[in-house]
Order: C-alpha cells, then sequence, then structure tokens
C-alpha cells in the first residue's frame, strides 16, 4: 500500500491536512488543534456531545 503524499508521521500520528493555522488532521481521523483555536474547538465539541447524548452516567 502506498501512503499518500499528503501524510506526515508525528508523535501524534500520520498527518493527513493540515491548515494554514495550524491545526490537523490524522491519517486515522484524530484532530489536533492549535493554540488559537483549541479552547473553542473543545467546548464546541463537548456542546455537541452533551447536545447529542452521546454519554452515559456511571456510577462507582
Amino acid at each position: 500500500m502506498i501512503d499518500p503524499k499528503y501524510s506526515k508521521g508525528t508523535v501524534e500520528g500520520d498527518k493527513k491536512t493540515k491548515w494554514i493555522c495550524g491545526c490537523f488532521q490524522t491519517t486515522d481521523d484524530y484532530f489536533k488543534f492549535c493554540d488559537k483555536h483549541n479552547d473553542i474547538l473543545k467546548k464546541a465539541i463537548q456542546t455537541q456531545i452533551d447536545e447529542l447524548d452521546m454519554t452515559l452516567q456511571i456510577k462507582d
């Protein structure tokens, strides 16, 4: 299997897409956000998880 030219091996994984700001997506669909966007995107993702009810309450 030939790796795409745009993939780049990193500690975070193989980079598939890198945006101008420094955020990127890896070939295994992991997203890494730059310092500028990390907090706001983290809040957006958490809001969507809550809205879509994608979690379960686990009692210890």
